[in-house]
């Protein structure tokens, strides 16, 4: 039987479409890479927990989102509960649409330099309603630091270059949102702060100390 030009043509565009809808199952079925314990946890990240833990956790954050909060108290808590068998890791991601996430890690990072980075990190999302240049400025009362060598630290952006890491290996991992958790290397797809929990409860359960 001898097809007409359309028929010819609705064929070609039947098989292309089913090409590239196969090629895309294959994609999406495909297991996430898994990153190394390395690649996560670079020299000078600031860290909670047990270093030698087998469970290691990872968060990329900005200091300025509201679900980085909300799932703030949780991951205290989970150090807190989980702290001989789990390491966990701050990472700085930024995003371009709040003005002060940037200022308000580098903040942080001045305040690690006198060993005060958590400090800063609970101080930070505790005002993060209320975040501003101000609130940041007034850190070194607020947590005992040395202040000129906090506000020097800060004003001329010490640790540019540490955060711009951060981001540009958020990105080579597939961050595209805040926050973005990482558990022993596999990046979570998570709704809420309990499946956060489940995660690493069952994590550490099957890799014991």
């Amino acid at each position: 039987m001898k097809l007409s030009s359309e028929s010819k043509l609705f064929i070609a565009i039947a098989v292309i479409t089913v090409f590239i809808i196969g090629i895309g199952i294959m994609l999406m079925s495909r297991p996430a890479p898994v990153l190394e314990r390395s690649q996560l946890l670079p020299a000078g990240s600031y860290t909670q927990g047990n270093k030698e833990a087998k469970t290691y956790l990872v968060e990329f954050s900005d200091f300025q989102c509201p679900a980085c909060r909300s799932f703030q108290p949780q991951v205290k808590a989970l150090v807190e509960k989980n702290k001989d068998k789990l390491v966990f890791a701050y990472r700085h991601f930024p995003l371009a649409q709040h003005p002060l996430a940037l200022p308000a890690a580098l903040a942080a990072e001045a305040a690690g330099e006198q060993e005060k980075f958590w400090e800063m990190h609970d101080y930070i999302f505790e005002n993060q309603e209320s975040l501003s240049e101000e609130i940041l400025l007034s850190a070194p009362e607020k947590l005992g630091l040395d202040k000129e060598k906090y506000l020097k630290a800060f004003k001329d952006k010490k640790y540019q270059d540490k955060i711009d890491k951060d981001t540009s290996d958020g990105r080579k991992f597939g961050v595209d949102a805040t926050p973005t958790f990482f558990l022993n290397g596999k990046k979570l797809d998570l709704f809420t702060s309990s499946d956060l929990s489940k995660s690493v409860e069952e994590t550490i359960k099957n890799n014991p100390k």
